[in-house]
């Protein structure tokens, strides 16, 4: 699909590799300090990332419907600038592609770590809150 006016190039890149990279007409992610929205044209910005729900939305289809994309972001950066955004990871998992067995996977794996962790633990508090978001990441694919 060719460019318009509303559109702009959204990359999500995780150190085992680029997660997604296409046109985008909105992309919503949790900064360290609260949500951010982006839109064609949006002023430069660097900014670190949270650990929140990125939902993408894309370009009308030829049969003129819209779809949403979601992934866990888990901490990073964020470079918006000429059109585009890129969102470096330090994890990241897509709502998109991932089956069923693979987020069990990834939930009894952090239920494992968390266990091995004190309760006063901020790593402990960060994975029980990335399992919600995975849960809530399969639920809604």
């Amino acid at each position: 699909m060719a460019e318009s006016k509303n559109t702009f190039k959204c990359t999500i890149i995780s150190p085992s590799g680029k997660l997604f990279d296409a046109l985008a007409v909105n992309v919503n992610f949790i900064a360290h300090d609260g949500s951010v929205g982006v839109m064609a044209h949006h002023m430069p910005m660097l900014c670190e990332l949270g650990i929140g729900i990125m939902e993408i939305q894309l370009p009308h289809s030829d049969i003129g419907e819209s779809q949403k994309k979601y992934a866990l972001i888990d901490g990073g950066f964020a470079l918006i600038h000429s059109n585009m955004v890129n969102i470096i990871a330090n994890d990241a998992v897509s709502g998109w592609d991932l089956k069923k067995e693979k987020f069990e996977i990834l939930i009894d794996s952090n239920n494992k770590k968390i266990k091995e962790l004190p309760e006063s633990s901020g790593i402990r508090l960060r994975l029980i809150k990335k399992n919600t978001l995975l849960q809530k990441l399969l639920a809604s694919s």
